[in-house]
Order: structure tokens, then C-alpha cells, then sequence
């Protein structure tokens, strides 16, 4: 009788600790300003490829990445920057939580055989750009 009530306490404490965690560890979208974008400036590096497809499988990996958060790659700002360095911009901007998303899968082996260093990521709000002056 001890043992189970011991263990339907500690059962109790676990399903509380678990409900108390989930809403610290819940997602919560924060609006970006509008005409907020996202700067983003990878390097690449293929393991057993032809380099010559190093754009292409940049591309696909940043095509994945970009649903995790819920942002579009802006037409034709996919653009090699010398190297294998690759730049793009996200529209519309990212909060920090989502960043932090866009980070993590990107430098993920995802694609197989290409690992991706994020060297810049940047969201630009159009008050940012205006500057604390004006």
C-alpha cells in the first residue's frame, strides 16, 4: 500500500513537472514589423561531391530550412559572394527563437554530403534602418 502511494505521488510530481516545462519550452511568435527581412551569408563545404554542385545543393538545404520558419527566400537574392560563400535574404524577418531554428538546421547534414557554416545572420527592421536620429 506504501509503494503505491508513493508511486502515484511521484507519478503526480512527474505530470506537473512535465505540464511546468512544456510551458517554459512553448514556442511563441513574436510579429516582425512590416518590411522586416532576414540577411543570411553561409559558407559550404561539400564532402565527396563535385564542387560545381555546391550552389545547387546549398540551395536545397536553405529551401528546406525555410519552412522550419515560415519565411520566404526573397527572389533572386540567392546569390554566390566568391568562394563558397552563398548569400540570401528571408522575408519576413525572423525573431530570435526562429534564428536560432534557421541556425541549427542549416548547419545540419541534411542534405547528404554538405555542411553549412552560418557566418551572418541578420533580421533588419525598417525602423532599425532609419537609425535612433531621425
Amino acid at each position: 500500500m506504501k509503494r503505491a502511494v508513493v508511486g502515484l505521488l511521484a507519478a503526480a510530481l512527474a505530470v506537473v513537472g512535465v505540464l511546468l516545462l512544456r510551458a517554459e519550452l512553448m514556442t511563441v511568435e513574436v510579429p516582425q514589423p512590416a518590411g522586416s527581412y532576414t540577411d543570411v551569408v553561409v559558407r559550404a563545404s561539400t564532402v565527396r561531391e563535385d564542387p560545381a554542385v555546391t550552389e545547387e545543393m546549398t540551395r536545397g538545404l536553405v529551401s528546406t530550412c525555410r519552412l522550419l520558419v515560415d519565411a520566404d527566400v526573397v527572389e533572386d537574392t540567392f546569390l554566390p559572394l566568391g568562394g563558397t560563400d552563398f548569400g540570401f535574404r528571408l522575408r519576413p524577418g525572423l525573431d530570435e527563437f526562429e534564428r536560432r531554428e534557421l541556425r541549427g538546421c542549416l548547419s545540419d547534414l541534411r542534405v547528404q554530403h554538405l555542411l553549412l557554416d552560418v557566418r551572418r545572420l541578420t533580421t533588419i527592421t525598417p525602423a532599425a534602418e532609419i537609425g535612433p536620429d531621425a
